[in-house]
């Protein structure tokens, strides 16, 4: 199809015409502006069918803007049957021709936002599902074995600290120690029982249990008790 008007779409996907290139298409001699004034004398409603545009004028000495108006097609249709001639009827059956084929390629366009519609509540669904799996990670806690083994290798890590079951130390504040360890444990895992350590975080636990040395009190009390048996 000749494209005998130029025709554009809005944001809203509106087909839209040329105010002034309605006007030079359909010959006529009035001013476009005194023309324009006339049509819209027929219920035309700014901002519904039309809106005003300002244009640089390409005149040297003028400079001044010109006024245009984007109309939608509707309008633009019937502007062209009201000019009762040849010119009019010719632009109102394009007018026509172009809206009929606009409609056609309205099931493609759709089809393809509805895919990329499709495509987001899939790319947000793996994304919440996501979520739920790091949120399950979070809150299952270690199983009973691992409990066991957190548990050994705690008693192994303090035991050694306390210079072994033969030492002084373990005999005298074994307890202590096994206390201050667990205070440390748990404050550092924000849990209240070492049960409740996500599992994600076991073997952190395991690496933290490693890493573990009294604090600098509590290890002099431990090299003074230890002291004490080599002495007596």
């Amino acid at each position: 199809m000749n494209q005998l008007i130029t025709t554009t779409t809005n944001e809203q996907g509106e087909i839209i015409v040329s105010g002034r290139e309605l006007h030079e298409f359909l010959e006529v001699k009035t001013p476009y502006t005194q023309w324009f004034e006339r049509m819209i004398e027929y219920g035309f409603v700014e901002n519904i069918d039309f809106i005003g545009l300002s244009q640089k004028s390409e005149k040297p000495q003028g400079g001044r803007p010109t006024q245009d108006h984007a109309l939608k097609i509707d309008m633009a249709k019937e502007i062209s049957m009201i000019q009762r001639n040849e010119k009019g009827k010719q632009a109102r059956q394009y007018f026509i021709e172009v809206e009929k084929r606009y409609k056609q390629q309205l099931p493609q366009y759709n089809s393809l936002e509805l895919a990329l519609k499709a495509a987001l509540e899939h790319e947000q669904a793996i994304k919440e599902i996501k979520t739920d799996v790091d949120y399950l990670k979070e809150s299952m806690r270690i199983d009973g074995l691992q409990q066991q083994e957190i548990q050994q290798a705690a008693k192994h890590s303090i035991v050694h600290a306390l210079g072994g079951k033969d030492s002084n130390a373990y005999q005298e504040i074994s307890k202590k120690v096994f206390s201050a360890f667990w205070n440390e444990f748990k404050q550092y895992f924000k849990v209240p029982r070492y049960g409740d350590i996500p599992k994600v975080k076991y073997e952190e636990a395991l690496r933290f249990i490693s890493l573990w040395r009294p604090s600098t009190s509590l290890q002099i009390e431990i090299d003074s008790c230890n002291s004490q048996m080599v002495f007596s």
